[in-house]
């Protein structure tokens, strides 16, 4: 069959013109079932992409149920198996997952793109005692309904730790089944299908997934050496379409930077010039190993139009999927309300076992060791940076949290090292995967959480090697940086 004529200067994404070609292609008949697809090869020379961007293509389109991956035969045509009974945001969410570029677990491969927790570090024997404890006292009335915004203990330490008055944060904090589900509530609170959001980039991969299954669109905010392009924010904030701002702005991920002082009070004083909402993102916040914690955006917004997302997932553990919600006075009531008809509520029982587990010290004992490996983690990181990467990268210099993010030259493709480390046993994650757009990253995020220091030396080693041959020649001096 004819390859596809592909623009460069569409508003679609090159991935999303090769699904439509070969979709339009499947249904009008042109190709019929057992036929097969050019190769990923033919189709990335003859259009003029990557292979990575083909790929991309084919798995969506056999995610779809539209073609098969066959050994020997290639990629072959099933027929017009695509469902059409799904909402536009499911077909978006299941079209997002489908192009995931993470590579694949290998059971003997350093691990450095997971941004889950290692097992290994669970106190799981300390919550075990807690939820031991409360079942015995309590057992009866857990296993039971409890409060729709969350159980009073534990919403009562939430508050001692915000930046804020306890006594006033502990009317305006929604407990929820993790922070996904708290950025979840926050989008369906101030936006409908069809707006945009303001995101700066690179950023969460997840929010991007949940962006598109609430049918709403990415507005990219450019990065700069400290963080954000406050310029280019003032500028998109400025568009009638944008109804909300999403930030992370401590140890955001994946570059694992921080917002300093300034630079927050200048960008509260951009976002206090409009109406738009601002939803603060700290999962990451229990993990600084350096320097003096920053006041939050909460903290900072005049208006009270800032939502702060919080979870346990990182410091804790992801299993028990507790996180909350920290609003203003008039936000507070829309995002409870959303809540009790999506779930009801948080497991009693959970929440129950946490507040004993806070209270018994074993939570602040794990954290303290935590911290104390996050930190020699990314102290072997940057000593393998320095020792490995090729002249013309650079890389963040984290506070805190487990990620960082090494970036090659312009026009160096992050997702090339990404494959090509992944073949010498070393996973990182693409910086294309924290994207919007179907752009070429010259980034990919090194996620600490999976390997220890050894491990994360070897595997630096690896990538800087990899690296180097993907470069050629040397260009400008490597150096730290901050995002």
């Amino acid at each position: 069959m004819d390859l596809p004529d592909l623009r460069r200067d569409a508003a679609a994404p090159l991935v999303d013109q090769l699904v439509d070609h070969y979709r339009a292609a499947i249904r009008e008949g042109r190709v019929r079932p057992g036929d097969r697809l050019p190769t990923i090869r033919a189709v990335a020379s003859g259009a003029g992409v990557t292979r990575a961007t083909v790929e991309g293509a084919y798995r969506r389109l056999q995610t779809l149920g539209l073609v098969a991956a066959t050994v020997g035969r290639g990629t072959v045509v099933c027929g017009d198996a695509e469902p059409n009974v799904l909402s536009p945001g499911a077909r978006a969410a299941l079209d997002h997952l489908s192009q995931q570029p993470m590579p694949a677990a290998q059971p003997d491969a350093i691990d450095l793109a997971q941004l889950s927790p290692d097992h290994a570090l669970f106190p799981a024997v300390d919550f075990a005692e807690s939820l031991q404890r409360v079942l015995a006292r309590r057992g009866s009335e857990l296993l039971g309904y409890g409060q729709p915004t969350g159980d009073l203990e534990l919403r009562r330490l939430l508050a001692a730790m915000t930046d804020t008055p306890p006594e006033q944060a502990i009317e305006h904090i929604l407990v929820t089944n993790g922070a996904q589900q708290g950025l979840d509530l926050v989008l369906r609170a101030f936006t409908r299908p069809g707006d945009a959001v303001a995101v700066p980039v690179p950023t969460y991969h997840h929010l991007l997934g949940l962006l598109k299954a609430q049918e709403l669109r990415a507005v990219p905010v450019r990065g700069s050496a400290d963080g954000i392009d406050l310029d280019d924010l003032a500028r998109v904030l400025g568009r009638d379409d944008v109804r909300l701002l999403y930030l992370m702005p401590t140890f955001r991920n994946p570059t694992g930077s921080t917002l300093d002082l300034a630079q927050r009070q200048r960008l509260v004083e951009i976002v206090a010039r409009t109406t738009v909402p601002v939803l603060e993102d700290e999962f990451d916040l229990d993990l600084r190993f350096r320097g003096a914690p920053l006041p939050s955006l909460f903290r900072l917004d005049p208006r009270q139009l800032t939502v702060t997302v919080r979870t346990f997932s990182k410091g804790l553990f992801p299993g028990v999927r507790l996180g909350w919600v920290h609003a203003g006075p008039e936000v507070f009531a829309p995002l409870a309300a959303l809540k009790r008809y999506i779930d009801l509520e948080t497991s009693p029982l959970l929440q129950a076992a946490l507040v004993d587990f806070l209270r018994s010290g074993a939570a602040d004992r794990h954290l303290t060791a935590l911290r104390d490996e996050v930190r020699d983690r990314h102290a072997a990181a940057q000593q393998a940076l320095e020792q490995h990467m090729p002249d013309g990268f650079r890389w963040t210099r984290p506070d805190g949290g487990f990620a960082l993010w090494v970036e090659g030259p312009p026009g160096f493709d992050g997702i090339r090292l990404a494959q090509a480390a992944a073949e010498r046993g070393v996973l990182v994650a693409p910086g294309c995967l924290f994207h919007p757009s179907d752009a070429s990253v010259p980034g990919v995020r090194v996620s600490l959480c999976r390997a220890g220091g050894q491990q994360v030396r070897t595997g630096i080693e690896i990538l800087g090697r990899c690296a180097a041959e993907l470069l050629g020649p040397a260009s400008p001096s490597r150096q730290p940086f901050l995002l």
